[in-house]
């Protein structure tokens, strides 16, 4: 199974990944929105880039929340922002969500080309990892990055999946992935190796430590979110 790694959203969209399976990493803090919204109970969640689009959709639909952010910040008129913690059951269980982030949607619609779409952050990792290996495809692994740039906290979650793809089966691997191997075995406290990088301090800025906290919780849960027919869901 050859690995390969993209580092933004708009890199995703240059890559052949037909074929291929992808997983689309936004730990701060996309992806770990919608685990954390399907685990405590929502139906679907319709991903989109642009939020004129959501507002389109969502004109005439009830039961549905809109939630995303633009520069880390909830987006005028929508329900939710993008904080995990706003996600409880009381609020999302058996609705439908409709979402736009800075970087993680934008990610996941780069990437639709690819014969399967895994939501992952560090909250699911090794339920990603046996998915990963059950599908026996080769893996693209499609960091969403921070407005077009290389994201820290992104890629020590792809360092620490590739670590554990090479624990469990025969992998093939470029010096990027052997990289990133390297910094997710350069400390153990994840929040040392992301100290005073971009992301992690505007989120800590803005007074989102508790989200920060919560994030970095490695495999709290067991569910794989899945992309297709245009929505993430663990059905």
């Amino acid at each position: 199974m050859k690995i390969e790694v993209v580092f933004t959203a708009d890199k995703a969209k240059e890559k052949n990944m037909k074929g291929k399976t992808c997983v689309v990493i936004d730990v701060f803090r996309a992806t770990s929105v919608m685990i954390t919204a399907l685990e405590n109970g929502a139906k679907k969640i319709f991903p989109f880039k642009d939020i004129e689009t959501i507002q389109e959709k969502c004109r005439n639909l009830k039961n549905i929340i809109k939630c995303g952010e633009r520069n880390a910040l909830k987006i005028d008129g929508f329900d939710l922002g993008n904080s995990p913690l706003e996600f409880t059951k009381e609020k999302v269980f058996n609705k439908d969500i409709y979402m736009s982030t800075t970087n993680g949607t934008k990610a996941i619609e780069n990437s639709i080309s690819s014969d399967k779409i895994l939501i992952c952050s560090f909250l699911n990792i090794s339920s990603v990892v046996e998915k990963i290996i059950e599908y026996k495809k080769d893996c693209v692994i499609v960091c969403a990055g921070t407005n077009g740039e290389f994201s820290l906290d992104d890629a020590l979650c792809a360092g620490i999946i590739i670590k554990e793809l090479k624990k469990k089966t025969e992998i093939f691997i470029d010096d990027i992935s052997i990289a990133l191997i390297r910094i997710s075995e350069s400390n153990k406290n994840m929040e040392d190796i992301l100290l005073d990088s971009t992301h992690y301090s505007r989120l800590l800025s803005l007074g989102f430590k508790k989200d920060i906290d919560y994030i970095l919780t490695l495999n709290k849960y067991s569910i794989v979110p899945e992309y297709k027919n245009g929505y993430i869901s663990i059905e």
